[in-house]
């Protein structure tokens, strides 16, 4: 049976030689992976569309419950170029996409977990602060599912100072509108004490690595 779906691609990987498998939070179905046929040759019609950090109207066919679902078509709804072309905002928008995916289970439909994904993409494009900016979506995210951080706080599971404490509560709580206006933000020891929570609960992100060493090269340049 044919399905048409609306979904945040959040990774692809290489399946047979061909073909792709990916990773999709879709507003319908919640994340799914499914088979994206010939996808790697060149000029493949679906390549684009599949690419992680897109978002996309998929053609989806269903047949078993044990077979993975197949794409047979794709348009492009927002392709965030303005992160893509940026290779620092990049790696931020693919930490998100790898939160996302090791926190949501498979086949559970959350519209608002759907809304913040894309959401945070798209404030990734033009934020002057991409690195609060991930910071807020992790809290967020971590809320959804189950996982406040306010929760841990309150029942002083965390050893934090004040600042940092108060910067948590206005990041879990801010909008992506005003998420370059707050102040009294220290980005790095704020990002890395929700990081150290976030790690209780899955592996380390691959790319922290990565933003960690934005964030030292940022400082250096601004120092």
């Amino acid at each position: 049976m044919y399905y048409t779906i609306k979904g945040l691609v959040l990774n692809a990987k290489i399946k047979d030689e061909y073909d792709k498998l990916i990773t999709v939070y879709s507003y319908e179905w919640g994340k799914i992976q499914a088979v994206v046929p010939s996808a790697k040759k060149i000029a493949a019609k679906l390549s684009s569309s599949t690419e992680p950090l897109t978002e996309s109207e998929f053609m989806v066919f269903s047949g078993h419950s044990s077979v993975r679902p197949k794409i047979t078509g794709a348009n492009i709804i927002e392709n965030n170029t303005k992160i893509k072309m940026n290779f620092n905002r990049n790696l931020y928008a693919l930490y998100t996409a790898e939160i996302s995916d090791k926190f949501a289970p498979f086949n559970l439909k959350n519209t608002v977990k759907y809304d913040l994904i894309a959401r945070i993409w798209e404030i990734l494009g033009t934020c002057k602060y991409p690195k609060r900016a991930i910071t807020a979506f992790t809290l967020r995210f971590l809320k959804l599912s189950g996982y406040a951080f306010s929760d841990y706080l309150k029942n002083g599971g965390a050893f934090v100072n004040k600042d940092i404490e108060k910067a948590i509560k206005k990041l879990s709580n801010c909008s992506g509108d005003d998420i370059d206006a707050l102040e009294g933000i220290e980005e790095e020891k704020t990002w890395n004490c929700v990081e150290t929570y976030l790690i209780n609960y899955i592996r380390r992100p691959a790319l922290s690595i990565f933003l960690q060493k934005i964030g030292k090269k940022n400082f250096q340049l601004t120092k």
